[in-house]
């Protein structure tokens, strides 16, 4: 066996002697570290996850856009946009007097509060008498009441000082806990209480890029996303630097199609999501089929109940079915729900819930040997007000478990006359079979 591998390596320093014997040194030295950087090259784009054609499609439209004429045109129409959004704007604010500098005098609280009004009085929609469709989620005057002088008593607040403010750092974790028993979680599910879904969104990007690379070593991370799932995972992976890959939906259901996400699975995939439901259709992808595919391969899974979170939560209790989408599914290690949304809560207010500390862990950021101290933050604000946190925990207190179950049933009876309607009318269709209120 030696004589075999002495012979092969003997012949092997014979072959290249051979060939590089008429080369000068240098040549030698610049050959190599050419085929070095070549190979090296190579290896990094065959590590890059978007496809030749995606990237050569990017790298043609941003050089066609340097070509005068092509650049004087995208000039003219931005023009032409502008100039239609200025005239829009002048046309509906031409009354309205601006405050482009502080004032030499203070102002009165009753100057203040009139133009307020003014501002609020802008817009044209009726949105107080229902007559819109998402964006507002509650009108409730006893509830603006009681959340209005909650906000009066901790709107200076702040919870990045848990020493001066350890009262809201506690309705804080109480707002997490909730959510968490809600969503089956267990005595290790933890979370944050973020500005919103996009922010919750981004936080669960950060924290699984993190921790992919400290357990499994991945720098160019990738995660798997339903077509149809919401444009924050892309702002996430924007902002740290993890590719977002798109997963078809099926044209019928609008469903992550689960073949085609098991198949772009790779060693680089730190995240699969699906979403629960999503908000271009209201339809809910497959989360145990994707679990399945996360407890397979090893892979984290974020379900994204941002919109319906706290519809899904109630509805077995108001006597409806809806597909497992939470903790209690085998493989979910993390949700996204909103609070303001069908939590009721007024805006600025979600909850991302992590099935362990683990995750958790990698969402932080923390600064040591800063010469002001430590500087820790948990999600991506530092200062946070309190007011927003304690006015999410008072709405959640006002409902209770009973009143967001009689609110769901209400929610559900539009939907059921839209369905009942269809079916008795001959020109009317539903587009998709009606699972959520939405």
């Amino acid at each position: 066996m030696a004589s075999i591998v002495g012979s092969t390596l003997n012949l092997f320093t014979s072959s290249i002697n051979s060939l590089f014997k008429n080369q000068q040194p240098w040549e030698i030295v610049a050959i190599t570290s050419s085929t070095i950087l070549f190979l090296s090259w190579a290896w990094q784009v065959y590590e890059i996850e978007e496809s030749l054609f995606s990237r050569g499609k990017k790298k043609f439209f941003k050089l066609a856009r340097k070509i005068p004429f092509v650049s004087k045109k995208l000039e003219t129409e931005l023009d032409k946009i502008r100039e239609l959004f200025h005239k829009d704007t002048v046309e509906r604010l031409q009354e309205t007097s601006y405050c482009v500098s502080l004032p030499k005098e203070a102002k009165t609280e009753t100057e203040i509060m009139d133009s307020l009004q003014k501002f609020l009085n802008l817009g044209e929609f009726e949105w107080e008498k229902g007559f819109i469709s998402g964006a507002i989620y509650c009108e409730n005057k006893a509830l603006k009441n009681l959340v209005g002088e909650v906000y009066k008593l901790t709107s200076y607040t702040n919870p990045l000082h848990p020493d001066v403010f350890p009262g809201i750092c506690f309705i804080e974790a109480d707002i997490i806990r909730m959510a968490a028993n809600l969503f089956h979680g267990t005595h290790d599910t933890c979370g944050s209480v973020t500005s919103g879904g996009t922010e919750s969104i981004v936080m669960a990007c950060k924290a699984y890029r993190d921790y992919a690379e400290a357990t499994k070593g991945i720098t160019n991370p990738v995660i798997l996303l339903p077509t149809t799932a919401h444009p924050a995972f892309d702002k996430g992976c924007a902002y740290f630097k993890v590719y977002a890959k798109h997963v078809k939906v099926d044209p019928v259901t609008f469903k992550v199609d689960i073949q085609a996400m098991e198949k772009a699975i790779s060693k680089n995939t730190i995240l699969l999501v699906g979403s629960a439901p999503n908000f271009p259709y209201g339809t809910m992808d497959d989360i145990v089929a994707i679990a399945a595919l996360g407890r397979k391969y090893n892979i984290p899974v974020h379900v994204d109940s941002c919109l319906g979170g706290f519809l899904t939560a109630f509805m077995p209790h108001a006597g409806f079915e809806v597909e497992p989408c939470d903790f209690s599914v085998p493989g979910v290690t993390s949700i996204s729900a909103d609070t303001h949304k069908y939590g009721f809560t007024p805006k600025g207010s979600s909850v991302i819930l992590y099935a362990h500390p683990k995750y958790r862990h990698h969402q932080y950021f923390v600064v040591a040997d800063w010469p002001g101290g430590t500087y820790g933050s948990p999600s991506m604000n530092g200062s946070r007000t309190g007011g927003l946190i304690a006015a999410a925990w008072a709405t959640l207190l006002y409902f209770g478990f009973d009143g967001y179950v009689k609110a769901t049933k209400k929610l559900f009876q539009p939907p059921d006359i839209l369905k009942r309607g269809s079916a008795k009318n001959a020109t009317m269709y539903l587009f998709l079979e009606l699972l959520l209120p939405l």
